[in-house]
């Protein structure tokens, strides 16, 4: 799940996995306040039952609500940080890299 410049991530991390057998959908979530207000079967059939992860530039905060105990978000863990975006992705691990190892660790814990 990702919103914004993080979904390019996202897709780059979701092709990754595919070529190495593993099912993907990524989840882009440009509102959450239009996903909040559909039914709570539209949100259960968009986010559906896999291991899931959120991808943000920023901090966690909000993500809680899209995230299981089980799950993993990928982002910032502070504020203060300035430069090229690549380098602070790269910084942070919110690369695609980071999104295939910590989706294989969580498709082998389920």
């Amino acid at each position: 799940m990702a919103t914004g410049s993080e979904i390019a991530i996202a897709l780059e991390a979701a092709a990754m996995l595919e070529s190495s057998g593993l099912k993907v959908a990524v989840v882009s979530m440009p509102c959450w306040e239009l996903f909040d207000q559909q039914s709570d079967q539209y949100r259960q059939s968009v986010l559906g039952s896999a291991p899931r992860i959120a991808v943000e530039a920023l901090t966690g905060f909000g993500w809680d609500r899209y995230l299981r105990p089980q799950d993993v978000f990928i982002g910032m863990t502070d504020f203060g940080a300035s430069g090229p975006a690549p380098e602070l992705y790269e910084y942070f691990g919110i690369t695609k890299e980071a999104i295939c190892e910590t989706a294989e660790r969580l498709v082998q814990r389920s």
